[in-house]
């Protein structure tokens, strides 16, 4: 065990430092005692749940059957995981499952991949990407997919591009100025044209629809975003 797993189920000590004595942690806490625990315990088990609350209730099995007891702590966690599984609940879990499935999986796909990027929500994006039969929990996903950086990254991926395939375009004079693009400083005003709308790039800034454009005189394609792009002009250079 470990972690969380640890902090309630592990048997701790401490010491008094008038006697030196070593006192049971746990002789402190109120004992909840319940003949039907062991039972409610092992019905939880039963369910389909994920790797950490499998272990988590685990853990309280294996206390409750060695002491006979919960603290009032350990139990009140259990309750927690144990209401989540009740009829009801159970029912909306059905629903909401049926609603990712249909509605949802495609954007936290999408999502997934922006978050492991940026560094957020990095759990719950590693489990989207890896795992078919994960579905994160609603209010989890509703906050993960509604801020206004999540808003972005979708608009961009899902808006009709500005520039069409085929098209020629010119990288802005200011283009190469940030961190990211500055290795291309070299392609500012460059004439390019539009190899593909659908680059594997997902940005949460305005105009931060992905491209992949070959510039002129220059045989290997660059991934932009559309910010960094406009109509030629008399200042757009070939090389």
């Amino acid at each position: 065990m470990t972690g969380t797993n640890q902090i309630y189920a592990r048997q701790r000590f401490y010491a008094n430092p008038r006697t030196n004595s070593v006192h049971d942690h746990h002789a402190r806490k109120e004992k909840k005692t319940d003949p039907n625990l062991g039972a409610r315990l092992d019905k939880i088990l039963k369910e389909n749940l994920n790797a950490s609350t499998k272990n988590f209730v685990t853990s309280l099995k294996e206390w409750h059957d060695k002491n006979d007891f919960l603290t009032a702590g350990q139990l009140s966690a259990f309750e927690k995981v144990e209401s989540r599984y009740s009829p009801g609940e159970k029912e909306k879990l059905k629903g909401w499952t049926e609603e990712y499935n249909a509605k949802h999986r495609e954007d936290a796909k999408l999502l997934a991949r922006y978050y492991l990027n940026a560094g957020y929500w990095t759990t719950m994006a590693s489990h989207i990407i890896n795992d078919e039969e994960y579905i994160p929990p609603r209010h989890k996903y509703i906050k993960m997919s509604t801020n206004k950086y999540a808003q972005n990254v979708m608009s961009n991926a899902r808006d009709l591009p500005k520039f069409v395939k085929g098209s020629m375009v010119q990288l802005r004079s200011t283009f190469g100025r940030d961190s990211a693009y500055c290795r291309l400083r070299e392609f500012a005003n460059r004439l390019c044209f539009v190899i593909s709308t659908e680059a594997n790039t997902l940005s949460a800034v305005k105009g931060g629809k992905g491209y992949i454009i070959l510039p002129m005189g220059h045989s290997n394609p660059i991934s932009v975003e559309q910010r960094h792009l406009m109509k030629p002009n008399k200042k757009g250079a070939s090389c």
